[in-house]
């Protein structure tokens, strides 16, 4: 117990004199999962599908700590084991299947307050269905953040053009009539959407004040389309692995065919 509580207060002391510059990257990984039964833990590419997340934030030198967020002792001992802290479990009322990310992220950093006395600058959110992100995706959303002077970034991937919109009664409804005028789609605006919400970066400040990843000034990193899947249903998670395990080959086909 001594021992214990000379180590939790050496850890403030250290924290609370860190330059306020910490990155620190949060993977939130909850237990109940409908899509894909315990899909945190399955095994994709030849280990669990989180490993894949920690290991990009592992490798990114810009990231000062990776915590993994989890109400799940499985995932916790899991993510441990591959390099992750899980200082503490979730709450089960922010596990739930209707709880905001953003909620239990606040609660983990008002209890790193709390007990360690620290406080990251930025927030970088790795959410572990993203298995197809890198370590360089990360280091270039974090130079495009700062280069930028933002507040918030989020990973983005490019989509068709939002022509039109239907309704219940299958009326067409135009949403944007400027892509009726020109036949050329070089001359049409780009239009982005979230890749599976790969990287999300943010001032903690912004953060807590707004309740938002997405606030202030916001600006996107793209990630390629093909690269920009999402573990939620079962022919996702075959796909996505089909795409791991071939992505050198995918990404080297897509060079020589420019």
């Amino acid at each position: 117990m001594f021992l214990d509580t000379l180590f939790n207060d050496r850890k403030r002391l250290y924290y609370a004199c860190m330059p306020h510059k910490e990155i620190l990257a949060i993977i939130p990984a909850r237990g109940g999962s409908k899509g894909i039964p315990r899909k945190n833990v399955r095994m994709f590419g030849g280990k669990p599908l989180i490993a894949h997340t920690i290991d990009a934030a592992k490798e990114a030198p810009s990231v000062n700590r990776i915590i993994v967020s989890t109400d799940d002792a499985e995932i916790a001992r899991v993510s441990k084991e591959c390099g992750a802290e899980v200082p503490f479990l979730r709450p089960r009322e922010l596990a739930t299947s209707a709880s905001k990310v953003v909620d239990a992220v606040i609660h983990l950093l008002e209890k790193l307050k709390a007990d360690e006395a620290y406080e990251p600058t930025y927030i970088l959110l790795l959410q572990p269905t993203s298995p197809l992100r890198t370590s360089e995706d990360v280091e270039r959303a974090v130079k495009l953040f700062f280069d930028a002077e933002a507040d918030s970034l989020v990973s983005v991937c490019r989509t068709e053009n939002v022509l039109m919109t239907k309704d219940a009664e299958d009326v067409l409804t135009v949403q944007n009539p400027e892509l009726l005028s020109s036949p050329n789609r070089q001359e049409l605006p780009a239009f982005y959407k979230f890749d599976g919400s790969m990287i999300y970066l943010t001032k903690t400040e912004i953060l807590l004040k707004e309740h938002s990843f997405i606030a202030g000034k916001l600006v996107g990193y793209e990630i390629p389309r093909w690269r920009g899947a999402d573990m939620d249903e079962l022919q996702d998670f075959v796909v996505g692995e089909l795409i791991f395990k071939n992505k050198d080959e995918i990404e080297r086909a897509i060079q020589d065919f420019l």
